[in-house]
């Protein structure tokens, strides 16, 4: 009887008691894995109950019993960005690896999002969250420390001992990139970004002007940081892109005479690659541009995107590992925070102008 109802939708508990002739409770205890003693034959019959009804455990009345989940929330500020693809990636990865399920959300980098999505995963009783926040001031985060949820903050620096943090050396890899612009003899360069609403884009631009004085560009670097206008959440995937185009506008309105573009990440280098080539400009014959993070599309897109690499799916991949060890299912623990190193990437949108006149 109970393997033709249970055809009839999902099997229930019940179903699987009745067929296995034992109770509820025996049931739960076994499929639980309680360790509540049961014969070998009696286990064996339930087992063989639950298999014949494809029954699934509700995950719902699992965390009833056990007072919490197997959830982990992802809350990330643009996820049709391609370095958060990849970070989703490995997180991802992992979760599956150690059977945990990811709820990802979209803030769209507004803080009264961010903080509306952490509540909805409080309410879900979530294990943890990794946090790429768009709240400068971390309150958000405070306050649902002091309810006890456990967090990895993503690309952000949060002097909080119980606050795990995983990022990458954000003023290094700037620095790299504009130490390469000068050993290929440029010296006005300039800096292209979208607003510095987070930290990781202020680290990018301090880098930036911490080299162009170790080289001696001081004077070449006043008036050639460029930003776009701020907005207050982002709804469209081509939002950077969209920043990148109009900085370029804006340095050619200017007239700013720069010989190339560094760019706070590679969308923002595409958009100005494309107005610029709108413009008539060529790269990199007549400005050449740089990016930051390596995203996919940097190696593909015309002209192949010199770059800094940051390894955004090992981001994504400790983070994950770094909460879960949080949450004590780990095999070891991690760090609570971690900087990753950033790696220049050659490709073809510089121009060498080593003896030549710029």
């Amino acid at each position: 009887m109970a393997q033709k109802d249970a055809k009839k939708g999902r099997a229930t508990i019940k179903d699987v008691a009745e067929l296995a002739q034992t109770s509820v409770a025996t049931v739960s205890r076994v499929l639980g894995d309680s360790g509540y003693g049961v014969t070998a034959q009696l286990r064996k019959r339930v087992l063989a109950a639950a298999e014949a009804l494809s029954y699934v455990p509700s995950a719902a009345a699992q965390k009833l019993r056990g007072g919490g989940s197997r959830d982990i929330g992802l809350v990330v500020p643009n996820i049709t960005n391609p370095f958060y693809m990849q970070t989703i990636q490995g997180i991802s990865a992992v979760c599956y690896d150690r059977n945990y399920h990811m709820i990802l959300c979209n803030s769209a980098r507004s803080v009264e999002r961010e903080r509306a999505f952490l509540e909805q995963l409080y309410a879900r009783q979530v294990q943890g969250v990794i946090l790429s926040s768009a709240d400068e001031e971390h309150s958000s985060v405070a306050d649902f420390l002091a309810r006890g949820m456990k967090f990895v903050q993503l690309d952000q620096r949060f002097e909080r001992e119980e606050c795990a943090c995983i990022n990458y050396d954000s003023e290094l890899g700037a620095r790299m990139a504009v130490r390469h612009l000068a050993e290929k003899g440029h010296r006005r360069i300039a800096f292209a970004s979208t607003p510095l609403t987070r930290w990781t884009r202020k680290a990018v631009l301090k880098g930036y002007r911490e080299e162009m004085a170790e080289q001696g560009f001081q004077d070449e670097a006043a008036g050639l940081v460029f930003i776009s206008e701020p907005v207050e959440a982002v709804e469209s995937g081509s939002y950077e892109m969209d920043a990148g185009c109009s900085v370029a506008q804006q340095i050619l309105e200017r007239q700013a005479d720069a010989t190339a573009v560094f760019c706070v990440n590679d969308m923002v280098a595409f958009g100005v690659i494309a107005e610029l080539r709108r413009s008539g400009v060529r790269v990199p014959e007549d400005l050449s541009v740089v990016g930051f993070d390596d995203i996919p599309f940097a190696e593909s897109f015309m002209p192949p995107i010199t770059t800094i690499r940051c390894p955004s799916y090992e981001t994504g991949r400790l983070a994950a590992m770094m909460l879960i060890d949080q949450l004590g299912d780990g095999s070891k623990s991690l760090n609570l925070n971690m900087s990753l190193q950033p790696i220049l990437i050659e490709r073809q949108s510089v121009r060498d102008l080593r003896g030549q006149a710029e």
